[in-house]
């Protein structure tokens, strides 16, 4: 009888044993690192989520994703500006302000940190007229120069609508009234009379107070402007009389000048169509407007608030018409005028990181 040999062990005589040894201790070695892989792409995910939920508007759910976000992270400037940004669009500006100067501090000189903070502190110190000078924002050249190694998808370009606060509280004022203005003498229109009008219907429109339909409205005192504003009896006088709580006055000044000049101007050529430059006389003509505003209180005849605005238009020809002229410009100045009694949206744009 053939004697059989015995069966081998499993993989008896394979020198495999080492390559597994090796395998597994590559393994084991490679866990962290795959690990970290993982997490890193969960937080630009997570990242790229918060941003998208800005980009539709739910600045609330982004904040809370980019607070999360912080707290893994508390170094990363990127998640501080987005935060900063949905601070100023929450009408939480003083947190607004306080993040713009950390993420300026940790960005080391981000072009696009830098223009949200200019941008932010350019309008804040419109509300706050007693605050030192800011840069103005960047321009769009500063900006394509200074960031044309940032890579594309990285960022996000978002219009953002902030709200800003009344420059007055009038908590508990109600009722306002809206007197003569004091103006200069011109053909062109009734200049006081143009803006009372003015003014009365965009306060109507755009406000909770209740505009007193006083008619004529009253003259003001002729006085110098310093002495009328120190004329506490006669505001309280409109007070009593007309159960005014805030009472808007002032003085306009509106002109129209000829500019006519030569000026170099792009014609089309009658013999050969191609467009040349020659100077030729062009007419035109500005109009100018100034208005000094202020807002009393009535009780006390106490000055709350005083803003000088100007604007200037220029129009081809001689015969424009000066009425749509000042109201053109009227419409120009209405929103700074009711930024003093009611909380505006002011629209601007924001630049948040994606990852």
């Amino acid at each position: 009888m053939t004697e059989l040999s015995p069966r081998p062990a499993p993989f008896e005589g394979l020198s495999f044993a080492p390559w597994l040894l090796w395998g597994l201790s590559v393994l084991l070695l490679a866990t962290p690192a795959t690990e970290s892989w993982a997490g890193e792409l969960n937080y630009k995910e997570a990242a790229k989520f918060a941003a998208d939920m800005a980009e539709r508007g739910n600045w609330r759910e982004a904040s809370f994703r980019w607070k999360l976000l912080l707290g893994e992270r508390p170094d990363n400037h990127k998640m501080i500006n987005n935060l900063a940004v949905s601070a100023e669009v929450l009408g939480n500006t003083d947190e607004a302000r306080d993040l713009y100067a950390q993420a300026t501090a940790m960005a080391g000189g981000d072009v696009y940190v830098e223009d949200n903070r200019r941008r932010f502190e350019y309008f804040w110190r419109r509300m706050n007229p007693d605050a030192p000078e800011v840069p103005r924002p960047l321009s769009a050249a500063a900006m394509l120069a200074t960031s044309g190694s940032k890579k594309k998808g990285k960022t996000a370009r978002v219009r953002v609508a902030i709200p800003v606060p009344a420059r007055l509280d009038l908590e508990g004022d109600e009722t306002l009234l809206v007197t003569s203005f004091r103006t200069r003498d011109t053909n062109m229109l009734d200049t006081s009379r143009e803006l009372v009008r003015f003014l009365r219907s965009e306060f109507r429109k755009n406000t909770d107070l209740d505009v007193l339909p006083v008619v004529p409205p009253p003259a003001i005192p002729e006085q110098t402007i310093e002495d009328l504003l120190a004329n506490r009896e006669f505001w309280n006088y409109l007070h009593r009389n007309h159960g005014a709580d805030i009472i808007v006055s002032g003085v306009v000044y509106y002109d129209r000048e000829d500019v006519s000049s030569f000026q170099d101007v792009d014609v089309v050529s009658a013999n050969t169509g191609q467009k040349v430059r020659e100077t030729r006389f062009v007419e035109q003509e500005e109009f100018s407007y100034e208005l000094d505003i202020f807002f009393i209180r009535g009780a006390t005849g106490e000055l709350l608030f005083r803003d000088r605005l100007n604007r200037s238009v220029i129009f081809r020809g001689l015969s424009n018409d000066p009425i749509g002229a000042f109201y053109a410009m009227s419409d120009a100045i209405a929103g700074d005028i009711l930024a003093v009694v009611s909380t505006r949206i002011r629209e601007d744009t924001r630049v948040i990181f994606k990852r």
